[in-house]
């Protein structure tokens, strides 16, 4: 399977907010509201969208498969070390090495700046998530559950960068 990670540009904002509610729609409904998806704002997800793109503490990519849009990946290098924001496929694009092709960019990008690790939040609720960062080595070092609304819940995972 031939897939590309392409550095997003300003005008990948609308695409990648398409993904999102696309995306949301199969990982999240039960999880969110429905509401948050059924009223997705994409004019405000692409406002977010670009500004993390214009943002240099940000690194966005497009996943592109034969040129279609597939998914996005988006982490951030700030005071606070590096955390991994977003890593979303379209569930029929899921379980193809695609998310660890997402992991070894990011450990490269770590490794090549002397950074020994990285976090992400994560739903509790979406098990394949959880099963993925696992699989990937994340280690939980927080746990925040048991919201009224369960989009808020939410697990730390710690990564560590090999050498």
């Amino acid at each position: 399977m031939n897939i590309d990670f392409v550095p997003a540009k300003a005008s990948d904002a609308a695409a990648i907010s398409a993904l999102r509610r696309r995306i949301w729609d199969t990982t999240y409904r039960g999880i969110y509201p429905d509401t948050v998806i059924d009223e997705f704002d994409y004019g405000w997800h692409q406002q977010r969208d670009l500004k993390k793109i214009s943002d240099p503490s940000f690194t966005v990519y497009l996943i592109k498969y034969s040129n279609e849009d597939i998914g996005y990946f988006i982490f951030q290098h700030a005071a606070s070390g590096v955390w991994l924001h977003s890593l979303y496929v379209l569930q029929e694009y899921q379980h193809k090495g695609i998310g660890k092709q997402a992991f070894s960019i990011l450990k490269e990008y770590c490794t090549a700046r002397g950074i020994d690790r990285f976090v992400c939040n994560c739903s509790p609720h979406n098990e394949n998530a959880v099963r993925f960062y696992r699989c990937m080595g994340g280690v939980v070092t927080k746990t925040d559950t048991g919201h009224e609304n369960r989009q808020e819940d939410g697990i730390l995972f710690q990564f560590n960068v090999q050498a």
